[in-house]
């Protein structure tokens, strides 16, 4: 009963939306009360306190049964496992959008900053116009030329998670407020928002299209990995989409799945929910791999749970890799 009247609690908190985002996200005077203009343009959803339920919501041998397709057996998602109860002691702020091109290219141009794809000469990931396919790394595919046509409302990609904690390091020197990337913990409680399904808006993969830019399964039936994937420049669901383009979640939070994958604050580490503290875990203390949620938008529904989890070395960078920003109140 305690847990369910924590999730009651955290429901029943009003969201409050801390800026706006881009002016061409909401039309002109639609600013909700309680709200103060970032000059940067990040607009934040305060995610109340509460405690849930972290990691995997059914056995692993039922989602082996759920998406055959996907080839896995049981160890493939031991690392979800146990579930275990996780309380978020205080609220906090959350990007209600992926960092945009747009909000990126300010950091760059007024910081000077490069990109690790652009500064360790070895590029980013991009895709192949001719071949239809993820490539990488090259030298010319950088977060300002992922292969496909770019707009300034997309989510921005090709950014390392070291890229990424240099622009909240930046943002919170130009704001005189605490950028920071969100813990895993959080991630997983505002990606769910008091639910206890697979996905925060439903169980079904099928119903994946009304929230999340992810693969076509009718194009893409057949279960692959980034490179193996054939993009059709006439796919309507080809690369990210401009950020807020599908519903939210009950916290008021957009793309927490699929768009890009996004970076989270954590080490990972395999076993690391048996000895996960109750209380705001930091994850790891060490590690060489850090944690990425969310899938992407050429990610197939089994990497798209909320529980599911992935992860790379701080240094890479990909065509459907980004992030979202967290904020200490």
């Amino acid at each position: 009963m305690r847990r369910r009247r924590a999730f009651l609690v955290a429901l029943g908190t009003p969201v409050l939306l801390v800026a706006i985002a881009c002016s061409n996200l909401a039309p002109s005077g639609s600013r909700p009360a309680n709200s103060e203009a970032e000059p940067v343009g990040i607009a934040l959803v305060m995610v109340p306190a509460g405690e849930f339920v972290m990691g995997g919501t059914e056995t692993a041998e039922a989602l082996v049964a759920a998406y055959p397709t996907s080839g896995k057996g049981p160890d493939y998602f031991a690392d979800e496992y146990p579930a275990h109860r996780v309380r978020i002691t205080r609220a906090f702020l959350l990007g209600k959008f992926e960092v945009t091109v747009a909000q990126f290219r300010r950091f760059a141009v007024e910081s000077g900053y490069r990109t690790e794809a652009e500064s360790d000469g070895t590029g980013g990931w991009g895709c192949n116009a001719g071949t239809g396919k993820c490539e990488g790394r090259r030298l010319h595919y950088t977060w300002q030329n992922p292969g496909y046509p770019l707009a300034d409302t997309q989510p921005v990609v090709n950014v390392s998670y070291n890229d990424a904690l240099a622009f909240c390091r930046w943002l919170s020197k130009k704001e005189g407020k605490s950028y920071r990337l969100p813990t895993e913990a959080e991630w997983e409680y505002a990606n769910r928002a008091g639910t206890r399904m697979r996905y925060a808006n439903s169980d079904d993969p099928a119903s994946l299209p009304s929230f999340a830019r992810a693969i076509d399964l009718s194009r893409h039936a057949r279960f692959g990995h980034v490179q193996q994937i054939v993009v059709s420049p006439g796919d309507a669901t080809a690369f990210p989409a401009p950020v807020g383009s599908f519903a939210p979640n009950a916290f008021g939070l957009h793309d927490m799945h699929g768009n890009v994958w996004e970076w989270v604050a954590d080490w990972y580490g395999a076993t690391y929910y048996a000895e996960s503290p109750v209380d705001d875990p930091p994850g790891p203390p060490s590690g060489e791999m850090r944690v990425r949620r969310g899938g992407a938008w050429n990610s197939f529904p089994v990497w798209l749970r909320s529980s599911f989890r992935n992860w790379n070395t701080p240094d890479s960078r990909c065509v459907n890799l980004g992030f979202r920003v967290a904020r200490d109140l």
